[in-house]
């Protein structure tokens, strides 16, 4: 029998003080995460109008400006940082992770004690894994990645960077999901589906053939959805 302490590995993040760009319902739902872990969230960063701190004691800047000059007074290389922006925000966090780290921050990635994450899975930086998440053997995590509670990523599995899985999403086998890439709640992928970059599942789809990229896809089975483009989608086509 194998022994699951040798199996399955924790995701701790080595630096304890955490900036975190984003003061909204990702972020609320990272904190006693991050709480369990040792981490204390030092800053906030959100450039929503009108937003305010949801943490009682900690700043909330506004902005990338904001951020330089608390920086100015701080050493950058003790503090971690997490980007709690969900999708269809994916090219978002991928550029803000450039950012951070130009300004001498290191993401952080990690996982709720819960969470089950093989030892020979690849996991990329910035990573946020959510309770009763599974990660099966010699799947491939990207870059700044967000798995949301319960969810199942199988065997083999390749999710680019900026994917986010809903809760409760299941991707069979061998499947291979492109960047920024948005997989509903309760969705299903079955086994070796290729689904493309910047698409959408919708919630509670059955996806049994591959997506192509810029697709926003519902139903059982499946179907793209005629004249919609999601935002990562529009992102990249107006870029110069």
């Amino acid at each position: 029998m194998t022994d699951s302490g040798q199996r399955w590995r924790t995701l701790t993040p080595r630096l304890k003080r955490v900036v975190m760009w984003g003061a909204a319902d990702q972020g609320r739902v990272n904190r006693p995460i991050l709480e369990s872990l040792g981490c204390e969230i030092v800053a906030l960063v959100d450039d929503t109008p009108g937003l305010g701190t949801p943490f009682a004691g900690v700043p909330l800047l506004a902005g990338w400006n904001a951020l330089e000059g608390w920086l100015s007074n701080q050493d950058a290389s003790v503090l971690g940082f997490v980007i709690a922006i969900g999708n269809p925000w994916g090219h978002v966090r991928r550029h803000l992770h450039a950012r951070l780290v130009g300004a001498g921050l290191t993401p952080v990635s990690f996982a709720d004690p819960t969470a089950l994450l093989c030892r020979s899975a690849a996991i990329g930086d910035g990573l946020q894994a959510m309770a009763q998440v599974i990660v099966h053997n010699d799947a491939r995590i990207g870059l700044q990645c967000i798995l949301n509670t319960r969810c199942l990523v199988e065997h083999d599995c390749v999710l680019d960077d900026g994917v986010e899985i809903g809760p409760g999403a299941v991707l069979c086998g061998r499947v291979e999901i492109g960047a920024h890439t948005w997989i509903g709640a309760g969705a299903t992928v079955r086994p070796r589906v290729k689904i493309g970059r910047n698409v959408i599942v919708g919630v509670g789809a059955a996806v049994v053939s591959d997506i192509p990229d810029g697709t926003v896809a519902v139903g059982v089975p499946a179907r793209p959805v005629t004249g919609r483009s999601t935002p990562s989608a529009i992102a990249e086509s107006e870029k110069v």
